[in-house]
């Protein structure tokens, strides 16, 4: 087992160098989409970003109430979900149009404060690619040099200079996949919950300027199937 790992951990070295220059930065962008990976993972949770103490918050009915209490819970846990409730507490003796732009605008920041990791990984994804393309060209470039010198009799010139070109198209592709892959899917994911505290949002607002309780999101659907 242990010279099996021996091998196999020679040949990924012996391709890494065979790789080029090129192969040093895809691994730095490698790194990099890993992180923010584990970065969206940690950071685009529902708990995480729609915690307990705000989904309170924005179900809760206030009547004349005093709001002190609602903001300083906004205030404390922090966040785009707060940011958007305190704008519809804040705003509720505005206009509803006044009231209205005010929270579009919150929502618009939390979508970008929640997209910030989904950005590094479409860069890390389209750099990866390009950098790919950069060693292949790089290697069709050095495989005609040699040539060029030693002449096309000279196998190992000709089959250098293509290694070196199909190594880091190959490791950009590797790492550019997962990375836009990733991209997708939380990109998606900070869509569906900025979505979900723009419902909470438009049903808190309701409720504070009505004064009669509204359905919390999704309650109005589970009735009518009921």
């Amino acid at each position: 087992m242990d010279i099996h790992s021996s091998q196999a951990a020679w040949v990924g070295a012996s391709l890494f160098e065979q790789g080029g220059s090129v192969m040093y930065v895809l691994l730095l962008s490698a790194v990099i989409g890993l992180t923010y990976v584990i970065y969206c993972f940690l950071t685009l949770r529902r708990g995480s970003v729609m915690n307990p103490a705000l989904v309170t918050v924005a179900e809760a009915e206030y009547g004349d109430r005093d709001f002190d209490s609602a903001l300083a819970v906004c205030h404390r846990e922090g966040g785009a979900f707060a940011e958007i409730l305190a704008a519809v507490i804040a705003t509720r003796s505005l206009s509803r149009g006044e009231a209205e732009s005010i929270v579009e605008g919150a929502g618009r920041r939390a979508m970008h404060d929640l997209s910030r990791g989904t950005l590094a990984l479409e860069v890390v994804s389209g750099t990866a690619t390009l950098l790919g393309l950069l060693g292949t060209v790089l290697g069709m470039f050095n495989m005609m040099m040699q040539i060029r010198e030693a002449g096309v009799k000279d196998v190992a010139a000709i089959t250098g200079g293509i290694g070196e070109a199909l190594i880091t198209t190959i490791a950009g592709l590797f790492i550019a996949i997962p990375s836009y892959v990733a991209f997708v899917y939380f990109s998606r994911r900070v869509e569906d919950m900025v979505l979900m505290m723009e419902e909470y949002a438009i049903h808190l607002m309701a409720r504070i300027r009505r004064g009669r309780p509204v359905p919390p999101p999704g309650e109005a659907e589970r009735t009518e199937r009921e």
